[in-house]
């Protein structure tokens, strides 16, 4: 399987089966810990905080290592253990007695982690350059075509099958997801570096730190991806206690949320521009802050689904933006290794910020949703910074490549 294309849509297919077994988890997680576990309200809302914290506890000190180990091993099995371990955690909860098997599933989850990246860099690496940008793209988009599936799926396979069905039917895809990629996946050759995987790792942490926009793009993506889990987390609380019925409610909300974020996602390539298109990140990131803190206060759902919707604007524009600038101020050669080690502050924000929220959780969960706001205020300042950087980076770029090129050769466009 060599074409480009053939690659991409196999990669969009298995992250769409991923993301809609995964995505279960997140929206429904609250109704399984009262209906199947027999938790009170504010256990509910302090054990979802805590469950998705202990994920992230065990996803976030390994981000840093998944791509060198894909790099010096194999794109494929890094890839593949993700959709194997998160059936293994599905079906955890479909015979789980009590909360300690529920914990088991959710740490289980936090070893899938990592896996987005790594495909994202596999597309990059097999895919012509001139492709790359709308091949990463659709990997990104199929997230948000998965969340948009998910949650009106979730709902009716409740009605079905109840929940413990359901994360029957999600292990089963993931499993068909994994042994997919394990048949058709290409597999880039492996590095033939000598240094061993910390040493690597540790010359990627390096160059990410010494180049101030490199710096500000990770710090960026920290506090957008927080602001996101905290929202992902917390929406589905903040639905239940508003609504007599949330189940339905969620599904709709959940759903209609992740078809505007696909069709965001795609739409904001236009943005995309010789810096990245970082000029648009403030602003984006101001509305982000305006629509989070809408979600923490309004007591209609209808409110709520508007506000929903209008959160996912910056928040798909910011994957496309923050990935775009990646291409634009790292060089070729070391591009793969900076984008696997994204999972680095993905990861751990997702860890962090929700932790925040779940302190503050038990004073109301409106409460542990402004902690969204407050991060995607903070992003805004800093993609500001990140945008001031970019031209000297840019500069520094080509100025080191025509410093590479033998003597009477054209540096390229």
């Amino acid at each position: 399987m060599k074409d480009w294309r053939v690659v991409n849509g196999l990669f969009v297919v298995t992250t769409i089966l991923q993301g809609l077994s995964f995505g279960h988890t997140m929206a429904y997680l609250p109704l399984y810990l009262g209906t199947e576990l027999g938790m009170a309200p504010a256990e509910v809302s302090s054990w979802t905080g805590l469950l998705y914290a202990a994920m992230m506890g065990i996803a976030f000190p390994l981000a840093p290592f998944w791509g060198a180990l894909a790099e010096r091993y194999s794109r494929r099995l890094v890839i593949v253990r993700s959709q194997y371990i998160e059936a293994v955690s599905h079906l955890l909860l479909v015979f789980a007695p009590d909360l300690g098997w529920v914990i088991a599933s959710r740490l289980l989850l936090g070893l899938t982690y990592g896996s987005i990246a790594v495909v994202i860099a596999t597309q990059a690496q097999l895919t012509p350059r001139r492709h790359v940008g709308m091949a990463i793209s659709t990997v990104q988009a199929a997230m948000p075509v998965a969340a948009s599936i998910g949650p009106p799926a979730g709902a009716f396979l409740i009605d079905l099958v109840g929940l413990r069905g359901m994360f029957l039917i999600d292990a089963f895809l993931a499993f068909a997801g994994g042994l997919v990629l394990t048949i058709l996946m290409p597999d880039v050759p492996r590095s033939e570096r000598k240094s061993s995987l910390l040493a690597r790792t540790g010359q990627t942490l390096s160059l990410v730190w010494r180049r101030p926009a490199l710096r500000w793009n990770f710090l960026c993506l920290f506090l957008t991806i927080g602001s996101r889990a905290v929202v992902e987390v917390y929406l589905p609380v903040r639905i239940t206690e508003i609504t007599l019925d949330p189940a339905p409610m969620i599904g709709l909300i959940l759903g209609v949320t992740g078809v505007v974020t696909a069709v965001a996602t795609v739409a904001s390539a236009r943005l995309v521009d010789e810096h990245g298109g970082m000029r648009w990140f403030m602003p984006l990131m101001l509305v982000g802050t305006v629509s989070t803190g809408g979600l923490a206060v309004v007591p209609d759902v209808w409110l709520m689904l508007l506000l929903s919707c209008v959160r996912a604007l910056p928040f798909a524009a910011a994957a496309t933006i923050l990935t775009a600038h990646l291409t634009r101020v790292v060089a070729p050669t070391d591009q793969t290794v900076v984008l696997s080690l994204t999972p680095l502050p993905r990861n751990s924000a997702m860890f962090a910020v929700p932790i925040v929220a779940a302190a503050l959780a038990p004073f109301g969960v409106g409460i542990a949703i402004g902690v969204g706001a407050v991060a995607y205020a903070a992003a805004g300042a800093t993609g500001w910074l990140a945008e001031r950087s970019t031209p000297a980076e840019i500069a520094g770029l080509r100025k080191r490549a025509e410093a590479q090129q033998p003597a009477g050769t054209a540096a390229g466009p």
